[in-house]
């Protein structure tokens, strides 16, 4: 099967036929599910979902209808009208054919459970609660970030590091910012405005954060005693010294080593 038949498959179940007709194919084997799929978009006519199921013989179509299908499940309440209006916004936005790019974006995802994530950001577009900049996004980060990273996300509704890596990793994607700066190299991270959106919509995680802005710094004070002891030190180490019998002076020459001890002392003493 091509790439450009993919595509039409993809543009034409989420533009112009109900969802509801599959519904029940959820409970059956992944090969019946896309044959229904196929059935449902060609409208089977002379055998067409016959012929383009046999067109399905290796892995990789097969598990792109996989995870196209299970993408699919999670839009049965929406209707043809929504997904046409989003197909729309997408083919605008991305100045390429609608079903072009969810194909890649369905595709590309490497986790069964990140289509449902997926859908439920498509949901989230389709009701405006993100905007189609948003959405587009919500799904690079979405491909970037590992399966078992995402799940860790709920840790960042309050300033955290996690030691195991993934904090650096949700980072470097835009889903963390920099929270606290600790001198001492413990920094804390929290949700960024697109990981909050990320969690909210992609996750229906509810979540009640009071954004601070900028990043709060940690540092380590000296005390009282901290500051005599640096002045002492700085004290000693200006002050001639004996050692075995013999003066030393601050620069490191001694007692006999100079033209004239006494006036060195004496300028030292009033601090020339």
């Amino acid at each position: 099967m091509t790439t450009e038949s993919l595509s039409k498959i993809v543009e034409q179940s989420l533009n112009s036929v109900s969802l509801q007709d599959i519904k029940d194919a959820k409970k059956i084997p992944i090969k019946d599910q896309i044959f229904a799929l196929l059935k449902l978009v060609t409208g089977d006519v002379v055998g067409a979902a016959e012929s383009e199921m046999q067109a399905i013989t290796d892995y990789k179509e097969s598990e792109f209808f996989r995870k196209y299908t299970c993408y699919l499940y999670e839009l049965i309440d929406t209707t043809p009208e929504e997904r046409h209006k989003f197909c729309q916004e997408i083919q605008e936005k991305a100045e390429d054919f609608s079903g072009n790019v969810i194909m890649g974006m369905v595709d590309r995802l490497d986790n069964i459970n990140k289509e449902t994530i997926l859908a439920r950001l498509t949901i989230a577009k389709i009701n405006e609660f993100i905007s189609i900049e948003d959405f587009f996004r919500l799904c690079s980060m979405l491909e970037r970030i590992p399966y078992v990273d995402l799940k860790e996300l709920p840790h960042y509704k309050e300033p955290f590091y996690d030691v195991s890596g993934d904090t650096e990793l949700l980072y470097s994607t835009g889903a963390l910012i920099l929270h606290t700066l600790d001198a001492n190299g413990s920094n804390k991270y929290i949700l960024s405005v697109l990981g909050e959106k990320l969690l909210i919509w992609g996750f229906c995680i509810s979540l009640d954060m009071e954004r601070e802005r900028g990043t709060n710094v940690e540092l380590n004070y000296a005390t009282n005693d901290d500051i005599d002891e640096i002045f002492n030190e700085k004290i000693k180490a200006s002050r001639p010294y004996y050692k075995d019998g013999t003066l030393y002076f601050p620069d490191g020459t001694k007692s006999g080593e100079m033209e004239d001890d006494g006036q060195y002392l004496y300028d030292l003493a009033r601090g020339k």
